[in-house]
């Protein structure tokens, strides 16, 4: 027997030997039942020392809980340093032409325009410059071809004609001023390219078309004993209704 075993049946001993008159039988080794069963000591025995128990199994993993409610965003960090020069990219594609390339584009097409009517103008010139001095040509004399020379309209008309040109024919103030130097270089009204004989009193363009710039004396046209129906152009640039058979000055435009 152990030594709690010893101090067990001592400590029975005594108290059955108090309580009970009676002889006892000699109890020699107890068990835990024995313990419950049987009154204790006044002041208990020591009790044994426990005994390290065997680990258990390892519980199943729990269900995963429900997910929490969103925290509140938190206050904006610092800025921070600027990073390093990145590298130059590829070269993007070419725009769309701006207004200026159009423009220019556009007064490129005018200029070329320009340039044809002066080449058309000095091949007029040099026809003309050619039938001046073509000797040989009985149809056209040289003094056809003196600006001085003065003529009725019907033969004006068919110089200028020839020469690759037509009487002139303003169709704003700039080209009545400029036929008016002409004019008054020679001192001598010339024939405009502008008739009524189609319709009496309604004069226009040898073109037929009707007029888009007018400079008349004032109280004319009066068509002076019905015959009035070519436009002669004075020194000063004003304008004369008169009978197509007077002869004026030759101003031929081209």
């Amino acid at each position: 027997p152990t030594l709690i075993d010893q101090q067990l049946n001592l400590t029975l001993s005594t108290v059955a030997s108090v309580s009970t008159p009676a002889p006892q039988k000699v109890i020699h080794s107890w068990n835990a039942c024995s313990l419950v069963v049987c009154e204790p000591a006044e002041k208990g025995i020591p009790g044994r020392d426990g005994r390290d128990g065997i680990q258990g199994l390892k519980g199943e993993k729990g269900e995963q809980g429900p997910r929490g409610i969103q925290g509140l965003q938190g206050p904006l960090g610092k800025v921070g340093p600027s990073g390093p020069k990145g590298n130059i990219g590829p070269q993007g594609e070419k725009g769309v032409k701006g207004e200026i390339g159009k423009f220019v584009n556009l007064l490129k097409t005018k200029v070329s325009a320009l340039e044809g009517q002066l080449k058309s103008l000095q091949a007029s010139f040099s026809k003309y410059q050619k039938g001046k001095n073509d000797v040989q040509n009985p149809q056209i004399p040289l003094d056809e071809f003196d600006p001085s020379a003065k003529s009725n309209f019907d033969d004006l008309r068919q110089r200028c004609a020839q020469a690759g040109g037509q009487l002139a024919t303003p169709r704003n103030a700039a080209e009545n001023d400029a036929i008016q130097k002409i004019v008054l270089l020679y001192n001598k009204p010339a024939f405009l390219g502008i008739t009524d004989l189609k319709i009496k009193g309604t004069f226009k363009y040898l073109n037929d078309q009707p007029l888009t710039y007018i400079n008349w004396v004032p109280g004319e046209p009066n068509n002076s004993g019905g015959k009035e129906n070519c436009v002669e152009i004075f020194s000063n640039g004003k304008w004369n209704d008169k009978s197509c058979g007077e002869k004026r000055l030759l101003v031929c435009e081209f």
